[in-house]
């Protein structure tokens, strides 16, 4: 939620509502917090029996109405990042596509979160829809493995964009 905080630092007028990131709920987590203000709406999601303070791997969607470019807002959010875990390395940035949307994808790895005293390391896709970004981040509280690299893969691969209408499975 921190992250949150800061990216609305950049928004500053209405969302369209209803236009969101579609992924469907991965097996075995729940949807621990959602909330809406006027320049975005988050969507935390953690295994069943976790929190959004004790957490070993969250899901985060995120609408941000900021008029910027995917680029210029992974470059504050790794600012951010880098600012909470000194020395965090930043890793390369891949474009990709959600539907007709171009998109970002990377990775950011904390070795040790101060503020957790554990490894925390994200995985992201990023686009944008007329001024509105959508983001999904994966995130885990450890040094991922292969085997949560690929599943970390695997959400990002199954985003979608949700317009207000949308009947798209992926949406439901």
């Amino acid at each position: 939620m921190r992250f949150f905080a800061a990216a609305m630092a950049f928004v500053a007028a209405a969302l369209v509502p209803g236009d969101r990131p579609g992924l469907p709920l991965a097996e075995g987590f729940v949807v621990a917090h959602r909330e809406s203000v006027r320049g975005g709406t988050i969507e935390e999601r953690v295994p069943q029996g976790e929190t959004v303070q004790e957490w070993s791997r969250m899901i985060t969607l995120l609408t941000i109405n900021a008029d910027m470019p995917p680029g210029d807002y992974i470059d504050a959010f790794e600012r951010h990042f880098a600012a909470e875990c000194p020395g965090a390395p930043i890793g390369p940035r891949t474009a990709t596509k959600v539907g007709a949307y171009p998109t970002l994808d990377g990775r950011s790895d904390c070795a040790l979160l101060p503020a957790t005293g554990k490894p925390q390391s994200y995985f992201y896709r990023i686009f944008r829809v007329g001024s509105t970004l959508h983001i999904a981040q994966i995130g885990f509280r450890r040094v991922p493995s292969a085997s949560d690299t690929a599943w970390a893969q695997a959400q990002l691969s199954a985003l979608g964009f949700c317009a207000a209408a949308s009947v798209d499975p992926v949406c439901q």
